[in-house]
């Protein structure tokens, strides 16, 4: 006769170690040397519930990362799972392609009119007024690049063919994205198969309350604009902040001196706000900060609150005019994907813009990042190993210098950084994962206070395995 007992506790062993076998051997994870993830056991997550994710084994972590950087209000919240479900009963799927449908139109329009309310003070009144609709950060910024050469060519500027982007951008993984990044080792292997891009400097200003001369950036920036104006078609930027190449802060106004050469020449200016918009680093649209409205923006990850897979990249009405005409002219943008505007999604990302308003998230995210940057110089940067910490609101990047004071060692150099958050994950329960030498900090963007000390601790306490190395 068995005991129960025991069956009960044996088997979900038994399923754990099923789960980790095929985890290892068929899940082929991104970005991420599966011959290393098979020689660690594996994190594998059954719920989440607020900033926490709890795994098979009944472990709770708090998600630091936020999900790879989309996670807005937490795992699981309620107002979005009755949303999703909610829609669920009456529509999940109808492509744009011949119809439209509720939660399309009705996001489209919360949007356009959330980006005029984030450009209100700014000299001229917004011109965004034109949603399309894709499935990811990727596809979003793609879009734009292919809209920006098809408004161009419409036009008649037909030699119009090239993108100026920056040093160190990224923008994606797509073969156009991958084209106008600039983060070597990410694209190097695909290389023969890319098209050129055009690149300036991106200054960085670390400090927000320090301030250099970036005039001869700028002046590069005009001369490579000037010396191609014939053949640009846009300039491609993330603002505020680079993620990808390490949490990079852009100068202060420098947005506004590109956007300046863009309308002197007649380019177009694409931001990506993948990352930077819905919040993570105060605004809505982190380029209104300082009231520089782009042609052209792309939106993705925190769209949905972190939900579901969404992007949109949003015209302004001279580019979207470029493409009216009878069908004959073949001037309709001659792009597409079958899930775009896909119901579910359009209905909790009109719920997460609700939510943004109705929970002041805003000022949550400017009372948590005030106090993350309090905690950090004080508990973190002192450490001999951490270099000068960049944060522009819950975007927050911290490098760990190698044991000769350098601070790039470039995503191959990623060691030391890694041991300090799998020590985090290992004895703090809190979810890191670094960017080569880089450990980043980007929770879901209604953390509450006691949670941030969680996080500044964790990499506290994991700092030691660099002291215990010496």
């Amino acid at each position: 006769m068995s005991d129960d007992r025991t069956s009960s506790r044996v088997a979900p062993l038994r399923d754990f170690k099923l789960l980790q076998e095929q985890d290892q051997s068929l899940v082929w994870h991104p970005y991420t040397q599966m011959q290393e993830y098979a020689q660690t056991e594996p994190i594998i997550i059954e719920r989440g519930e607020g900033a926490y994710l709890f795994d098979i084994r009944r472990r709770r972590f708090l998600d630091a990362y936020g999900s790879m950087w989309c996670n807005v209000w937490g795992h699981n919240h309620p107002e979005l799972v009755k949303t999703i479900q909610q829609q669920a009963t009456q529509l999940c799927h109808a492509s744009l392609f011949t119809v439209s449908h509720v939660p399309a139109v009705e996001f489209a329009a919360m949007l356009v009119d959330a980006v005029k309310q984030d450009f209100r003070y700014a000299g001229e009144p917004s011109t965004l007024n034109h949603v399309f609709y894709s499935d990811n950060g990727s596809t979003a910024v793609e879009v734009a690049m292919k809209m920006a050469l098809q408004y161009q060519n419409q036009i008649g500027q037909i030699s119009r063919t090239q993108f100026l982007t920056f040093h160190n951008s990224y923008h994606g993984d797509t073969f156009g994205t991958m084209s106008a990044s600039n983060v070597d080792v990410l694209k190097q292997k695909f290389t023969p198969s890319l098209f050129k891009c055009h690149h300036a400097t991106y200054p960085m200003q670390v400090d927000a309350d320090e301030h250099e001369s970036t005039r001869h950036h700028e002046m590069q920036l005009e001369a490579l604009i000037a010396g191609r104006s014939d053949k640009l078609a846009a300039v491609v930027i993330e603002p505020v902040i680079q993620g990808v190449s390490g949490m990079r802060p852009l100068a202060e106004d420098y947005l506004g001196k590109i956007k300046k050469y863009c309308r002197e020449y007649d380019i177009l200016l694409i931001t990506d706000e993948i990352f930077t918009g819905f919040c993570r680093t105060g605004p809505l649209i982190a380029s209104s900060a300082e009231l520089v409205e782009p042609d052209i923006v792309c939106l993705g990850k925190g769209i949905t609150g972190g939900t579901l897979p969404m992007g949109v990249t949003v015209a302004n009405d001279k580019v979207y005019s470029a493409f009216n005409g009878e069908w004959s002219d073949f001037r309709q943008f001659l792009h597409g994907h079958t899930y775009s505007g896909n119901p579910l999604a359009c209905a909790v990302a009109i719920r997460n813009l609700q939510m943004i308003e109705e929970e002041k998230l805003k000022e949550n995210v400017k009372s948590r990042s005030r106090e993350l940057s309090y905690y950090l110089r004080r508990r973190v940067a002192s450490h001999e190993r951490v270099g000068q910490i960049r944060q522009r609101g819950l975007a927050v990047g911290i490098p760990i210098l190698g044991e000769d004071g350098s601070e790039d060692g470039g995503y191959e150099a990623r060691q030391d950084a890694n041991r300090v958050c799998l020590d985090a994950i290992e004895r703090s329960r809190v979810l890191l994962r670094p960017l080569g030498n880089m450990i980043t900090i980007t929770p879901p963007l209604n953390i509450e206070a006691e949670q941030i000390e969680e996080i500044v601790g964790a990499i506290e306490r994991g700092l030691e395995v660099l002291d215990a190395s010496k």
